[in-house]
């Protein structure tokens, strides 16, 4: 006849009977639920206040025992000791300890500040001439002839060659007025004036003037010629 494999019945225990069992095994094995502050101090290697600090820092609420109210630790709050603990070590390395020590790091500081001095000026210098232009575009008037305007843009470039130039760029027309889409976008004005020839006949004159969009857009072309070259 086939045997049957014996089944062994465990005892059906409650869950203070399993927590009492497994303090049992714990104090067997030497291992304790509880920590004191001076188990904890000498298990990280600190002293006793050192402990008694970090909790501290921490604002733990620990278990306190006796008459002596000594504290005690459990698992989690060991390890969130020992955490601070060396992240307090950590900071206090950094932290100078010597008068050779503070004058190295001033010397850097004042390194790096003299650096990004250095970097902030030479960033203006590089601004400079967009801020000046700027400035001499906004305090010009509603509008400026073409000369003052290759004066303000003061791209090494004079009154007639910059009319060529908007000429080559399809801007201006061969007698010199913009063509109408420029008009219309807000660049330039064409100024019609009349006079008298020493005949006496009356003729119309025409004469573009820029505003301070088209002096903008000017620059951009000119800016964008250089590039291109």
């Amino acid at each position: 006849m086939n045997e049957y494999p014996k089944i062994e019945l465990r005892p059906v225990v409650s869950a203070e009977q399993e927590k009492k069992t497994s303090e049992e095994v714990a104090s067997v094995l030497g291992v304790k639920q509880k920590m004191t502050t001076k188990e904890v101090a000498d298990i990280l290697g600190v002293d006793v206040k050192t402990v008694q600090r970090a909790a501290l820092s921490l604002d733990m609420d620990v278990e306190r025992s006796g008459s002596s109210h000594t504290m005690l630790f459990n698992e989690a709050q060991v390890t969130a000791i020992k955490l601070e603990i060396e992240n307090h070590s950590k900071v206090n390395a950094l932290t100078p300890k010597t008068n050779l020590e503070r004058q190295l790091i001033i010397q850097q500081a004042m390194q790096i500040q003299a650096e990004m001095i250095e970097e902030l000026q030479n960033k203006v210098s590089r601004l400079e001439p967009a801020a000046n232009f700027a400035y001499q575009l906004c305090s010009s008037k509603d509008t400026i002839e073409i000369g003052e305007c290759a004066k303000v843009l003061n791209k090494n470039i004079g009154r007639n060659r910059l009319f060529e130039f908007l000429r080559n760029s399809n801007v201006l027309q061969s007698n010199n007025i913009p063509y109408q889409k420029y008009i219309d976008a807000g660049y330039f004005r064409v100024i019609e004036s009349k006079y008298v020839t020493p005949n006496g006949e009356t003729k119309i004159s025409l004469k573009t003037v820029v505003f301070q969009k088209g002096v903008a857009y000017i620059n951009k072309l000119l800016s964008k010629a250089v590039e291109n070259a």
